[in-house]
């Protein structure tokens, strides 16, 4: 069964786009490894703003090229992009391609959907034969600032009483990542070849609360969606304090954040 980890508000197009330099960084990594000549069909499975759009565009300028995204504002600002693409505003969930793609890319999306035993599958079955999905996902829910999350919510600051429901507490835990084994025992049978790879990259980053501004558009969207007006702020109030307690800036006025992703590649 194909679940979204959680409904949540639109996303803040502006606020993702405050890294595009780093976003772009996993999208480069991933094109590099994909090995197509001239595909005729390309979607970009939530494409967002376009930051993977646009590369693609750039790599086949020839390709019929669409980007999906279930965020209307995110799609507002794809839509300025000086390229040739058809934007659809549709949740992936219930996404079905018109007809059999060459390439689907998906950039920073599949996680944020479980069920993976049954949606990679139903991706592939979407390809033309030679076809490939793309994929890399980040992979956060054994990095520090993931935990200090779990921890705020769990206590609700240090002597104070959980945050949220029960319910978002353990969903907020859950995986819905597969292990690599696991990836590689899924589609292996189903493709021609398959490269999978994790990486792990030392991000550099500037501002105030740098890592909570990198959290907040992403991985704490269901967190803000569940919580009261108050337990927003607690929550806020409390995560902060241990964030800038372990994420202290640097003598040169940066902080490092280490970032985790797993990469795919299935070709059928």
């Amino acid at each position: 069964m194909i679940t979204r980890v959680k409904p949540a508000p639109d996303w803040d197009a502006k606020a993702y786009q405050q890294f595009s330099r780093l976003r772009r960084r996993p999208i480069n990594e991933l094109l590099d490894r994909v090995d197509l000549q001239n595909p005729e069909t390309i979607i970009d499975l939530g494409c967002g703003t376009g930051i993977a759009t646009q590369l693609l565009a750039e790599r086949w300028p020839q390709a019929q090229l669409q980007g999906i995204d279930s965020s209307a504002q995110m799609l507002e600002q794809a839509r300025c992009l000086p390229i040739k693409a058809l934007w659809r505003h549709c949740d992936l969930l219930d996404w079905q391609s018109e007809q059999p793609a060459d390439l689907l890319f998906a950039a920073a999306v599949l996680h944020f959907i479980d069920g993976h035993e049954t949606l990679l599958p139903r991706l592939l079955g979407q390809l033309n034969p030679g076809g490939c999905l793309a994929a890399h996902m980040p992979d956060w829910r054994d990095a520090l600032w993931y935990r200090l999350m779990l921890e705020t919510l769990d206590d609700g600051g240090i002597g104070g009483t959980p945050l949220g429901t029960p319910e978002l507490r353990q969903r907020m835990a859950a995986r819905p990542l597969l292990a690599l084994e696991d990836y590689y025992r899924l589609l292996a049978p189903m493709t021609e070849s398959l490269d999978i790879w994790e990486t792990e990259q030392l991000q550099v980053v500037d501002g105030k609360s740098p890592v909570y501004d990198w959290v907040k558009v992403s991985a704490l969207r269901p967190v803000m969606q569940a919580l009261s007006s108050a337990e927003q702020a607690r929550f806020i109030y409390h995560f902060l304090m241990r964030v800038h307690e372990e994420y202290p800036q640097e003598a040169d006025g940066h902080t490092l954040f280490a970032f985790k992703r797993v990469f795919i590649v299935a070709r059928v």
